[in-house]
């Protein structure tokens, strides 16, 4: 009888296992493909100079970093997950260091406009 109650614990925690890999392994996947779409959203702002558009995804920066904590130390990343995920943080970095500079470039415009 302890044997069949073990091997039924040993199934189940088998089982248990492999739907966490198999849940984590479909999180990884969306959050690259919902962390590439901010991507592109933020690259367009900053092609068109709109720093209203990169002030409005804030929130959504938010929400990425809460859910990439909740799976960056899972044993699924693979090296291509690592990879598109590096590529797409500098695309972003790159996007948001423009629009940065265009800010600081038309603050620094105004400044000296209204300097006496």
């Amino acid at each position: 009888m302890n044997k069949k109650i073990i091997s039924v614990l040993a199934i189940l925690a088998t089982l248990t296992c492999a739907l966490f890999a198999a849940s984590t392994r479909k999180d990884i996947d969306a959050f690259l493909k919902e962390y590439e779409t901010f991507v592109v959203k933020a690259e367009k702002a900053a092609a068109s100079n709109k720093i209203s558009d990169l002030m409005s995804m804030s929130l959504e920066s938010v929400k990425l970093t809460e859910k990439y904590d909740k799976i960056k130390d899972s044993k699924e990343w693979t090296t291509a997950d690592s990879t598109k995920y590096l590529n797409l943080t500098n695309r972003y970095t790159k996007a948001a260091s423009k629009i940065t500079s265009d800010l600081s470039d038309d603050t620094d415009a105004l400044l000296n406009a209204y300097s006496f």
